[in-house]
């Protein structure tokens, strides 16, 4: 079984975090974030895939490598000119057209669909394509897809007025699907989009395009609001496989680090190898604290992420913050809904920011 990886994308919705990064590399808890969608795929048979990298391509290669540590074989798919969803999947062809079906799966969204139970009810069906749909939710934005009492996909319709037609149900769309080796003939050289451009395409033209409707946990991480939600979502009743063996009591996980003395935790909580709370702090309300982190004495963290080698000074609160790695934030501070990057080094944009002591910050 193989799968094609969506990471070519320019992360410009998550700046600044993707200032000097692509956004599938960012971490999540304890590994990047396209670490759990290579996980995801093996746990499903998937043995083989292609990532397509566009965006601070070595960002993502230096991390993932031959894909061996997470289970999956990796291909690396160079995109000098962004081609799009289905521009990218079509350059991919020959790696994948001999792959009967194949997943294709966004890398800025994580979740627990059950990819087995997509895949045989696909073959089941005999569709071109099936997708995987959520139950739509108005208010979150998302492009609607109308699915009609057969599972078939009969309009991807944007964000659509009123309601649907009698026997069709509204969902949006989850970023993987299940595809035949002949959604290639539909796709022309050149830059494309599937949702946009094929598929409208091809349901014009009577082609099957089904659903299936995944109704468990599922996260986007597209902007750095979401990936703070997020990543405590995962956090949150052990969504993520890789953490149960190191939990060591109900919603707190400790990554070869001795639970800290005279510090109050809030489930959930991660703590990962080489971090360091000092007395009197409190981590409530889900916080995750990378390698080498250090927490300063008499610290309270809120809902927030800590990123590798991030330092937070005596005494300073933060709640709903993204402290990324090399920042120090002073002592004494109180702060909420902030991002902290560090100064030293920084060559990106700056609108928006202003300084800190060592570091820049920008309202998340």
């Amino acid at each position: 079984m193989k799968a094609m990886i969506l990471a070519a994308g320019m992360g410009e919705r998550m700046w600044p975090l993707t200032e000097e990064r692509a956004k599938p590399s960012l971490p999540l808890i304890n590994r990047p974030m396209i670490a759990h969608v290579l996980e995801h795929l093996a746990r499903h048979g998937v043995e083989e895939a292609m990532i397509n990298l566009h965006y601070h391509p070595e960002s993502i290669r230096g991390l993932v490598g031959d894909g061996k540590k997470y289970g999956v074989k990796v291909h690396y798919s160079d995109e000098p000119v962004i081609l799009g969803t289905a521009g990218g999947l079509k350059k991919a062809e020959t790696f994948l057209k001999e792959s009967a079906p194949f997943f294709m799966i966004n890398s800025d969204s994580i979740g627990d669909c059950d990819l087995s139970a997509a895949l045989k009810k696909h073959r089941e069906s005999a569709a071109l394509a099936t997708m995987v749909l959520i139950p739509q939710d108005p208010k979150s934005g998302y492009s609607t897809v109308e699915m009609d009492e057969r599972d078939r996909i009969v309009r991807i319709a944007g964000n659509p007025s009123g309601s649907s037609d009698p026997g069709t149900g509204r969902y949006f769309f989850a970023g993987i699907h299940v595809l035949e080796p002949d959604i290639f003939a539909a796709i022309p050289s050149g830059k494309s989009e599937i949702n946009s451009d094929i598929y409208p395409r091809l349901i014009t033209a009577g082609r099957v395009i089904k659903g299936f409707v995944h109704t468990g946990f599922w996260k986007e991480l597209g902007n750095p609001r979401l990936y703070l939600e997020g990543s405590l979502a995962l956090l949150s009743g052990i969504k993520d496989p890789g953490l149960a063996a190191i939990q060591v009591s109900e919603g707190v996980y400790l990554d070869r680090v001795p639970l800290p003395k005279e510090v109050a935790i809030e489930p959930p909580a991660f703590l990962a190898r080489g971090a360091s709370i000092g007395p009197e702090s409190s981590l409530l309300g889900g916080v995750i604290i990378g390698r080498q982190a250090t927490i300063g004495k008499g610290c309270s963290v809120r809902s927030t992420l800590v990123w590798d080698g991030a330092r937070v000074g005596d005494g300073s609160r933060l709640s709903e913050c993204i402290v990324t790695s090399g920042v120090f934030v002073p002592a004494g501070v109180s702060l909420t809904n902030k991002i902290f990057l560090r100064a030293e080094g920084y060559q990106g944009k700056k609108q928006r920011m202003e300084r800190l002591g060592g570091c820049w910050m920008i309202n998340l």
